[in-house]
């Protein structure tokens, strides 16, 4: 009885899949994998995830998905390691790292900050793993309650928060969001069978792929991106350091565990809120770090303070555990990534939101636990490897694109082996630069697309069976009424940032 307590059937099913020697090493080659493309400036775990998950294709389900769960941490902490080298960020939740990680490396001191970043970062992803396994699974049942009204209501919800979260215009979220929802209509109507905006392809009628068109916005769109700025990186290649900065990054650490327990925390809060991102978790709790600290420290801040780097790096990776928790219980993407992540886990035959738990527990619950593994490969992979790191972060520009090109155009190609895809992914890789040069929120846009499909089906099969009437769809149960109130917080609190 004692072991029933402790070790669940779900659980233990899940430890089951763990023990094959197959989804051990997806687990060792996707964290570190991870860990080097995350590491070359221009990637993001974002970017990491797509790539690899047309690779992943042939793979059996369960392997694939553990190993794109492996490589999205891995990623999420490899981007510290340019940021805190050579100033620039892997990605933009690494970008708060650059203030006192680049500072260290300009003090000689470049190793004592990995080590630190590696360690909080692989502690912090620990904790968020936890969070995410002891409340995922309540959230998912509470969740079963959800009818046609209130998934509805939760893509609205979902769709508001972002420029609440992000201080971004309402205007432009809204915009992009609504452009995401028109590009989740195309193909068949659900309702009465009739193509929309096919323009004659057989293909479409299926809809544009949500892999295909992450590949375009955020892949090539990045691509186009560097080649503008047409720069390559520059800098001092010699890391010095040996252990004994290793030893001191740990002393550090565990001096300060309320800086390092408050930035997890806050980490794993802001990671759950749908679209919010590391980047936004990096700057709460580095605002936060800094407003709780003394006056003398507070005004170091950004001069190389360690206290800069522990904030930073542990509510980064500890977004990862926080981002999974709606989209693997609602099926709403916690971040850019997870949206990546969302595309690879219907791309493999599992249907994320509501009823995965009880559809897919073992293999939710491999994925889940091996975020623990994950993390103390981390710890592993960032500790030895702190002095060797620096080589990834200066592979020349040049390099770079066109091999991220051509698998932005293979990976494209292969979702579904249509031509018209490479032409999917070269329109919305336009799409994404207009979207960064004018400031639109590109994570709306992947919401709409995302919740496109539930929105509609939602509206529609709950407008008919409230027999047509607003009053009743609105007010369809308390958890409507409650999900109106947060679309009512949401736009207040963006009305009121701006």
């Amino acid at each position: 009885m004692i072991e029933a307590f402790l070790f669940p059937t779900t659980i233990a099913d899940g430890l089951g899949v763990l023990a094959n020697p197959y989804v051990l090493l997806a687990i060792l080659l996707g964290t570190a994998i991870g860990v080097v493309f995350g590491a070359i400036p221009g990637f993001s775990a974002t970017m990491t995830i797509i790539l690899f998950t047309p690779i992943t294709i042939p793979f059996e389900s369960t392997t694939a998905l553990i190993f794109l769960v492996s490589a999205y941490g891995g990623a999420v902490y490899g981007g510290s390691i340019p940021a805190i080298l050579i100033n620039t960020p892997g990605a933009p939740g690494s970008v708060v790292t650059c203030w006192d990680g680049y500072e260290l490396t300009k003090q000689g001191r470049a190793v004592y900050a990995l080590a630190v970043s590696a360690i909080v970062s692989g502690l912090a992803g620990l904790i968020a793993a936890t969070f995410l396994l002891v409340f995922a699974p309540p959230i998912s049942e509470f969740a079963l309650n959800f009818g046609p009204p209130e998934m509805f209501l939760l893509a609205v919800f979902a769709l508001t928060i972002i420029p609440a979260a992000k201080g971004a215009s309402l205007s432009k979220a809204l915009l992009a969001g609504l452009f995401g929802l028109l590009i989740g209509t195309i193909g068949n109507d659900p309702q009465l069978s009739q193509p929309r905006a096919t323009f004659g392809q057989t293909t479409l009628l299926q809809g544009v792929d949500f892999v295909v068109v992450l590949i375009g916005l955020f892949v090539l769109a990045e691509v186009f991106r560097l080649a503008h700025r047409g720069a390559t990186i520059t800098a001092d290649e010699n890391v010095e350091g040996g252990m004994s900065e290793v030893y001191e990054a740990a002393r550090a650490v565990a001096s300060r565990p309320v800086g390092f327990l408050r930035g997890a925390l806050i980490g794993t809060f802001v990671g759950s809120l749908p679209g919010a991102g590391a980047d936004v978790a990096n700057f709460v709790s580095y605002n936060e770090a800094r407003r709780w600290a003394s006056d003398e420290l507070s005004d170091r801040f950004g001069t190389g303070v360690i206290e800069g780097v522990i904030a930073a790096d542990s509510s980064n990776n500890a977004t990862q555990g926080g981002a999974l928790i709606p989209t693997l219980t609602l099926g709403i993407p916690g971040s850019g990534s997870t949206a990546a992540l969302l595309g690879a886990i219907a791309l493999h035959g599992l249907n994320p939101g509501p009823g995965l738990f009880d559809a897919s527990s073992d293999i939710v619950y491999a994925m889940i636990l091996s975020l623990f593994l994950g993390n103390v490969l981390i710890l592993v992979y960032g500790i030895s490897g702190s002095r060797y790191f620096g080589k990834l972060a200066y592979i020349p520009i040049r390099y770079i694109i066109p091999a991220v090109a051509v698998l932005a155009i293979v990976g494209g190609f292969a979702v579904r082996n249509a031509t018209v895809d490479l032409y999917i992914v070269l329109i919305f890789g336009l799409i994404g630069i207009l979207f960064i040069k004018y400031d639109y929120p590109l994570v709306s846009l992947v919401l709409g697309v995302i919740l496109g499909d539930i929105a509609e089906s939602g509206f529609v099969t709950g407008w008919l069976l409230t027999g047509e009437s607003v009053t009743a769809f609105l007010f369809n149960s308390y958890i409507a009424i409650g999900l109106l109130i947060l679309i009512a917080l949401s736009l207040i609190v963006t009305v009121v940032k701006g």
